[in-house]
């Protein structure tokens, strides 16, 4: 009797097809088929479809990058700080002195530049905030017993105080302009003699400047 439960046994296993365990539905009253359903591919055999199925069972587009939407105007620039360039910056032609039109850029006209705010202009300012040159507008020379200069130099309002910077001390102490502060047009003479053309005239100068008008933000120069 067990011999023949086995062969029974033996047999059912055989003719079983174990592949399709997964299609059983197990319940306490009896055994049916349940539905087969299918998993979605990984990749779409569709030509026409972009769509992929990673495995984390979320649909991800593939296709053309979109690039990112930019204005077709160009940003507004951004204007650093404003100040006359150093005299230890500018190259030495060797030029001490000169009659008519000044090369703007010359180391000549850069120092006669600085020389009225840092010997003059700052020493009488009731503000706080001295005031500094941005730019040289015009300069010339007269032979008047000396050399006398006429300037029109463009100033604004720096970020160095008088009560913490000396005014000989604006160079050096790096002081500048930024956007917003106040700009004017200052007139201004200076007179010089120096042993350089004769070893009979001492060493002198005088300044005279004046503010000849405020400027307004819009201006340019």
């Amino acid at each position: 009797m067990i011999e023949k439960s086995i062969c029974i046994l033996w047999l059912f296993a055989v003719n079983f097809n174990f592949s399709q365990l997964h299609d059983f539905h197990y319940s306490r009253k009896n055994i049916r088929f349940a539905p087969q359903f299918q998993i979605a591919p990984l990749r779409s055999s569709g030509s026409t479809s972009d769509l992929v199925a990673p495995l984390a069972n979320r649909f991800i587009m593939r296709g053309r990058s979109v690039p990112p939407t930019t204005s077709s105007a160009p940003p507004p620039p951004i204007r650093p700080f404003q100040v006359l360039e150093h005299v230890d910056r500018v190259p030495d032609n060797g030029e001490t002195w000169h009659e008519g039109v000044l090369d703007l850029n010359s180391k000549l006209a850069v120092r006669l530049a600085w020389k009225p705010f840092e010997e003059d202009i700052n020493e009488r300012i009731e503000n706080e905030w001295m005031w500094i040159p941005l730019k040289i507008l015009s300069a010339e020379g007269q032979v008047v017993s000396g050399v006398l200069y006429d300037m029109k130099i463009l100033a604004g309002t720096s970020n160095c105080s008088r009560y913490d910077v000396n005014t000989h001390l604006i160079q050096e102490s790096n002081c500048v302009h930024f956007n917003g502060p106040e700009r004017a047009i200052f007139k201004i003479l200076i007179s010089e003699k120096s042993t350089l053309w004769s070893p009979f005239i001492p060493d002198s100068s005088r300044i005279f400047s004046v503010l000849e008008r405020k400027v307004s933000d819009f201006e340019d120069f």
